[in-house]
């Protein structure tokens, strides 16, 4: 009875550490380039993205550009800002999944050398927690969808798809969870997708929602006594 796992991968941007901050730069330079006015300003884009709202009034014409502008802009940010801002209650939560023997291991999107993010994360503690941290080759839009990166890094924990769980904030996180064979998906609400929109998403609906990493811990521990 109940379910155990063995390996728990998660998303980095918007899961364990905040992704507001390079969004918010990444979404006013795009909107600045492509000569949006009134310039973006901090406040209107925090209302946005809680109205579940990624086009910020940008015409249909003009979305195509807007998202490959964005996505550059936000690469350049990420790979710019040296000091990870850390997500409240994930420290705390990832030194009980260590103390509990969890394979662990970070499945992010970001391009680049992970021995790069590697040492970022050392940075602010994290990286003694992870097993193994997988990165993109490339920075490209197609690099976002992380199913073989799953399926690969689960390969290298030598631990079957059905006994991993993979952790993220976006209904492309759940994508790839559920591309990767994994055993469960968690959607977390810390990044740019609502609560609402998780919940509800047509397509792409995680097997739990949690609206912190506060909550993950007693989510694992409820898993073990499921029917």
């Amino acid at each position: 009875m109940g379910r155990e796992f063995k390996a728990i991968f998660f998303d980095l941007d918007g899961t364990l550490v905040d992704i507001h901050g390079p969004l918010y730069i990444a979404a006013r330079s795009a909107l600045d380039e492509l000569g949006q006015q009134p310039p973006l300003t901090r406040e209107r884009y925090l209302e946005a993205i809680a109205s579940d709202d990624p086009w910020l009034g940008i015409p249909q014409s003009m979305r195509s550009d807007y998202v490959k502008l964005a996505f550059a802009y936000l690469v350049t940010e990420l790979d710019r800002t040296e000091r990870l801002e850390i997500l409240p209650h994930v420290h705390e939560t990832l030194t009980e999944l260590k103390r509990r023997g969890y394979v662990m291991g970070i499945v992010t999107s970001r391009p680049g050398a992970s021995q790069r993010l590697v040492e970022k994360l050392a940075m602010v503690g994290l990286a003694a927690y992870f097993d193994q941290v997988v990165t993109q080759a490339v920075a490209s839009l197609g690099a976002l969808d992380k199913t073989d990166s799953l399926r690969h890094a689960a390969m290298r924990a030598a631990v079957l798809p059905q006994a991993c769980m993979y952790v993220g904030d976006e209904p492309r996180d759940v994508m790839a969870g559920i591309g990767a064979g994994f055993g469960a998906t968690v959607a977390v609400a810390t990044g740019p997708a609502s609560m609402e929109l998780l919940r509800k998403h047509p397509h792409y609906r995680p097997d739990y929602l949690i609206s912190s990493m506060a909550e993950f811990v007693a989510l694992l521990d409820r898993l073990k006594y499921e029917l």
